[in-house]
């Protein structure tokens, strides 16, 4: 077929040869205004030969509003006309294309840049071809095409390297290498992220140019921070907030504090996490709403006070973080906010609210290909299937989020991601690679000094410990007052919570009924402080196995109005004041009666 195509087009008439050439030139869909100022014709033999090409099945019309416009019949046809032009003629047309574009629509250029890119880089008009390119690649960012966005910047970089240096170009080559850097990143292309950024580092010392080596000096920050690096993360970090600082240039100080910010949240730093992100908010203020940092540090804060159990809090930040995400209408900005919202109502408990956040951020990520984003909704969401009963959907999200970070090679939460991974296969009744999980965690977050995910992992590991024989009840106990001590010391108040209910649990199989009701009643009183929805099932569950009736000590009324008003829906179980004194019968006996039971005799101490 491409041979008899090829026969036809070399028998047409010279002119007619020419002009299909130079329309396959300009593209499937063919101006006519375009083709003309490309043409050597002049309007009526362009208007004859054009009617013979049609008749001959080459092209047709296509349009006559706004513009008259000609096509191609097929994609064959004008591929065959195409590959019959000599590389210097194709070169010369795609030149003259470029001009007559710029000419033709120079009130309305922006609207042809993605032909102006195309005709430029295959015409070899460098200069140009560098910046429509990057404005194509500009253009994609700001809608998360993140795969166009890096083939624009690369051919932006490539027509860059035929021009003679000068001071100009190089900075042009630093620039072109930054924008780069975001779409990559989002795509999980750590190591192109890395080169770029010490291709940048290079030019950059060799000009001297010290705002653009803090620029560059921010990405390496967020490299070392996904890495887990957070030690040389916090350094390139705080030195870029200086350099930013002295330059006046408040956008990089919002960016390198940011990174700082979340380097210290990842530590398990969460005071200084939070003092540093909301300095960084004072400092954008309005005039920088609209930026991926201050969408970020609003996040990121709220994750911080949701692990701190400051729930109100964080759920002013999120809101102010959704504000300024839909203002900006940025792909990647409302991801952030979609997915903290959602963690945040997992962490409190409200699991019915956290699934369409974490859903619509999941989907997103899939939609805009923003892969290095897409395990953390994944991880999130998979927990609370897990947690709503739904533990074979979750499961499948848990396992995915925790093999896609280790396939991008971003350290920073896999602990994380792993203990909600170990929790779901507790859930699931798989203790054994439950323990492992754990254990896999808590390495993760030791050898990365990530303190908070310590506590987390040591907790999960006295849970799974607990539920594989009671003979292990030791080492339970053990791993997870371990993990209190250490939730304790960095303020992780709702995880704290969690691990007192669960040492109560254990104290429980044991029979030390005395110790564990201690710790119930501390978690209990916890977590109603904290306001963790999640609590009144699993409270009700766990005090049930301490026992149906509570009688308390007169000595202690302040607990008994607690109990009896924490457990007032609890059907099952019955609290009490014990008023008796000297042995004399009281209404607690009348109780007991009531119920069936017998007060056993109170031991001595």
């Amino acid at each position: 077929m491409q041979a008899v195509l090829a026969a036809r087009i070399d028998r047409l008439p010279h002119d007619e040869k020419l002009l299909l050439q130079a329309a396959a030139v300009i593209g499937t869909e063919v101006p006519f205004a375009l083709l003309e100022a490309v043409s050597a014709l002049s309007a009526e033999p362009l208007r004859g030969a054009l009617h013979h090409l049609q008749a001959a099945g080459f092209l047709h019309e296509a349009g006559l509003f706004p513009d008259l416009e000609y096509r191609f019949r097929n994609t064959l046809t004008r591929d065959v006309a195409y590959a019959s032009l000599l590389k210097e003629q194709r070169r010369a047309l795609h030149a003259r294309i470029v001009a007559a574009i710029e000419r033709l629509y120079a009130d309305r250029l922006t609207s042809y840049v993605d032909q102006l890119a195309y005709h430029a880089s295959c015409g070899e008009a460098w200069a140009q071809a560098v910046i429509y390119n990057r404005q194509v690649g500009d253009r994609a960012v700001a809608r998360a095409a993140n795969v166009e966005a890096v083939r624009a910047f690369q051919a932006a970089l490539a027509a860059l390297r035929h021009l003679p240096p000068s001071p100009e170009l190089t900075e042009q080559a630093i620039d072109l290498r930054l924008d780069l850097r975001p779409p990559l990143l989002q795509l999980g292309r750590l190591d192109d992220v890395l080169a770029l950024s010490r291709e940048a580092e290079e030019l950059a010392q060799q000009i001297g140019d010290e705002q653009r080596l803090a620029r560059i000096y921010t990405y390496l920050v967020n490299y070392h921070y996904l890495k887990g690096e957070t030690t040389p993360a916090i350094e390139y970090g705080e030195r870029c907030a200086r350099v930013g600082e002295a330059c006046g240039d408040v956008a990089l100080q919002g960016l390198a504090r940011q990174y700082v910010g979340q380097s210290l949240h990842l530590l398990g730093e969460y005071d200084r996490a939070e003092r540093v992100l909301r300095e960084n908010l004072e400092l954008l203020g309005p005039q920088h709403r609209g930026g991926t940092s201050y969408v970020a540090s609003c996040a990121w804060l709220a994750f911080t006070l949701a692990d701190l159990g400051r729930f109100d809090a964080a759920g002013a930040c999120l809101d102010e973080a959704h504000r300024a995400a839909e203002a900006a209408r940025h792909p990647w900005s409302q991801v952030i906010a979609w997915t903290m919202t959602g963690l945040v109502a997992l962490r409190r408990g409200h699991l019915a609210r956290a699934v369409l956040p974490l859903e619509r951020s999941l989907e997103a990520c899939r939609r805009k290909h923003l892969t290095l984003w897409h395990p953390i909704p994944s991880s999130l969401l998979g927990l609370t299937f897990a947690r709503l009963g739904h533990v074979r959907e979750g499961l499948q999200l848990l396992e995915h989020s925790v093999a896609q970070s280790r396939e991008l090679g971003v350290r920073a939460y896999l602990a994380a991601w792993t203990i909600n991974l170990g929790e779901g296969l507790l859930t699931d009744g798989q203790v054994d690679r439950a323990q492992a999980a754990a254990q896999e965690a808590l390495d993760l977050a030791r050898r990365c000094g990530e303190r908070g995910h310590e506590a987390a992992a040591l907790a999960l590991l006295g849970r799974a410990t607990a539920r594989r024989t009671p003979d292990e009840a030791e080492a339970a106990l053990g791993h997870l007052q371990a993990a209190a001590q250490r939730a304790e010391a960095l303020g992780l108040h709702p995880l704290r919570a969690e691990i007192l209910l669960d040492i109560a649990g254990v104290l429980t199989r044991a029979g030390d009924v005395p110790r564990a009701t201690e710790h119930r009643v501390a978690a209990d009183r916890l977590a109603t402080e904290l306001g963790l929805r999640r609590w009144q099932d699993r409270s009700e569950t766990e005090v049930t196995e301490l026992g149906h009736l509570f009688i308390v000590a007169r000595s202690n009324p302040e607990l008994y109005d607690f109990l009896a008003q924490e457990l007032s829906g609890a059907r099952r179980i019955r609290v009490v004041l014990d008023r008796r004194q000297d042995g004399r019968a009281s209404a607690v006996d009348d109780d007991l009666q009531a119920w069936g039971l017998a007060l056993a005799p109170r031991r001595q101490p």
